[in-house]
């Protein structure tokens, strides 16, 4: 766990991806973002995002414009409502500051609210969504499928392995390290893990080699 850790954010220093939503301190703006990024590419989110904060500084502007549909260029017209409801929440109540809190917002699921607690608000929590799944069964050397994700051991996995002071670093590293090198098709040979990597090395968690288990894609 501290080899991947310690890898992870060196590797994140002189990689770290620049996109606007990263330094915004409007908190409005970083959930609708990640709104936004689930299953979305970060590239096709960004000409909507820059267009979104030029036109909504907060939630009420937007019940104020009533616009049609925030979400037709990245094919999401379904999401259009249920932002709508959020946006109403918001106005009337503010944004929570607890994971539990932020779970209960429409639209807001596990990883939208780890996201803006740890990348967003200064709050520890470990990210989890079928990307960082994939890592971790991979460097690892377990088996996974839909399901892991939700997997009570796979969540106290994450929280082991995320750092105590340098959460924020280390979970944009491991963004977007699955983006960049561990990706569904890995670009091993450029992978700054791969010594001790399982998916690799084909050896198991205690060194000992085993036949090597393709981890699904």
């Amino acid at each position: 766990m501290s080899f991947l850790r310690q890898r992870l954010l060196k590797w994140g220093r002189s990689n770290y991806a620049n996109f606007p939503w990263r330094y915004t301190r409007n908190r409005w703006h970083a959930l609708t973002a990640e709104v936004m990024l689930q299953r979305t590419r970060a590239e096709q989110v960004l000409p909507v995002y820059r267009s979104f904060v030029k036109r909504f500084s907060n939630a009420d502007s937007i019940l104020r414009q009533k616009p049609e549909n925030l979400f037709s260029e990245l094919g999401l017209v379904w999401r259009h409502k249920v932002f709508l409801k959020l946006a109403r929440i918001l106005t009337e109540c503010g944004l929570p500051s607890t994971e539990q809190g932020l779970r209960r917002l429409p639209g807001v699921g596990d990883y939208i609210a780890s996201a803006l607690l740890s990348l967003h608000m200064g709050i520890r929590a470990p990210i989890i969504d079928s990307n960082v799944v994939r890592i971790y069964g991979r460097f690892f050397g377990f088996a996974t499928d839909g399901e892991t994700r939700r997997k009570k051991w796979l969540k106290d996995l994450a929280d082991a392995v995320t750092p105590r002071r340098a959460f924020r670093d280390f979970n944009y590293a491991l963004i977007d390290f699955t983006r960049d090198i561990c990706r569904p098709k890995p670009r091993c040979t450029d992978c700054p893990l791969s010594t001790q990597c399982s998916y690799f090395t084909g050896k198991d968690a205690r060194g000992r080699k085993r036949a090597v288990r393709r981890i699904p894609r």
